[in-house]
């Protein structure tokens, strides 16, 4: 039987699927008439909603810090990075090598073209630490998530994560906001993630409230949504030097509590009538599709779409992606998984044998 915790996942896995889609439709039905990376094609119908949807990165965020939280509780440092790797790896890796494939197939101007090195870069995920681009645009944010893991794994390590999580969010907050308003340091910046501390503070607070509501753990939960809010503005300037658009204040003002309110939503209210087997096929989409969507969508928009068919293309393209990333979640990633967690154990296992000989 799934413990009440475990089942309470289902809705985030269809919010992560909403959040997926959302991040899609502000890539196609946004970006894209403004950049030109669809070679003219765009939808700016769809814009006054669509430049909104990177709002659905701000709830990608908060979902990681609820379910880090999950994920890391009385489970060692070792286990828990063991555990991520076998998340991302397979499937990410997977994903970088079919973008590199049809952006060959398929180049599109303003997108360099693959090359072995750039390929063999994204082994590491983090592929400018070996002097190489990302595969695609959207990998920014898996770096993030996994300089989230890594501050989530030394507080393991350390053994402050389970009593002292209380007093590295209120340190995390205060540094990012320091960082943001006084000191401008990129340095911090990308190693705090200092301008989406919040949300993912906000999730992993959320994850303790739902177990346990005492003051200062409903304090954490202002604060972090409080540093949500700030930092939207933060941030907001790029979108003005990006893409030339100004957002109105109150729309802006509104994006950190519509994402953390649905992920708190999700989180803390009964299953929705759905198949448990239905809503976790439906997350496990979510991954695959957001690695696959950006640059491969603007190829083919690139190769294939023009003023009359752009509508068609969008629906078979979108069938291809959820398609394709259905493949990967189904047949690729589970055995994957199963394999890398295998040989953790296993080398745990011959780890702890050899300190017994010793």
């Amino acid at each position: 039987m799934q413990s009440r915790s475990a089942t309470r996942l289902y809705n985030l896995d269809l919010l992560r699927l909403f959040s997926a889609a959302m991040v899609l439709l502000f890539h196609y039905g946004f970006r894209m008439a403004i950049s030109s990376e669809g070679d003219g094609v765009g939808f700016p119908e769809l814009a006054p909603v669509a430049m909104w949807c990177d709002t659905g990165l701000l709830v990608f965020f908060a979902i990681s810090g609820y379910v880090i939280a999950l994920s890391a509780e009385n489970r060692s440092a070792y286990d828990f990075a063991a555990g991520r790797v076998a998340r991302l790896w397979p499937t990410f890796v997977t994903c970088a090598t079919v973008t590199a494939l049809v952006l060959l197939a398929w180049p599109v101007a303003g997108i360099p073209t693959p090359t072995v090195p750039q390929w063999l870069a994204q082994f590491i995920i983090v592929s400018r630490l070996a002097g190489q681009p990302f595969m695609d645009g959207a990998y920014w944010t898996i770096v993030y998530e996994i300089v989230f893991y890594g501050w989530v794994f030394l507080l393991l390590c350390a053994g402050w994560f389970r009593s002292g999580w209380r007093i590295a969010v209120l340190a995390w907050l205060a540094l990012s906001a320091a960082n943001e308003f006084f000191l401008h340091s990129g340095a911090v910046t990308k190693l705090f993630i200092t301008e989406y501390s919040g949300f993912f503070s906000f999730g992993l607070v959320l994850y303790h409230a739902r177990r346990r509501l005492d003051g200062r753990t409903a304090v954490l939960l202002v604060l972090s949504l409080a540093w949500g809010i700030a930092a939207t503005f933060v941030i907001e300037p790029r979108m003005v030097a990006d893409y030339g658009v100004v957002r109105p204040a109150w729309g802006v003002a509104l994006m950190a509590p519509l994402a953390c309110g649905a992920v708190a939503l999700a989180a803390l209210t009964p299953v929705l009538p759905i198949r448990p087997a239905l809503a976790y096929g439906f997350g496990a989409l979510t991954y695959p599709l957001y690695l696959l969507h950006q640059h491969i969508g603007y190829a083919v928009f690139t190769r294939f779409a023009d003023a009359g068919n752009r509508w068609l293309v969008f629906a078979l393209l979108v069938a291809a992606l959820l398609f394709v990333a259905w493949l990967i979640a189904a047949f690729l990633e589970p055995p994957a998984r199963r394999a890398i967690v295998d040989l953790a154990g296993r080398l745990k296992l011959r780890a702890g044998v050899l300190r017994g000989a010793t």
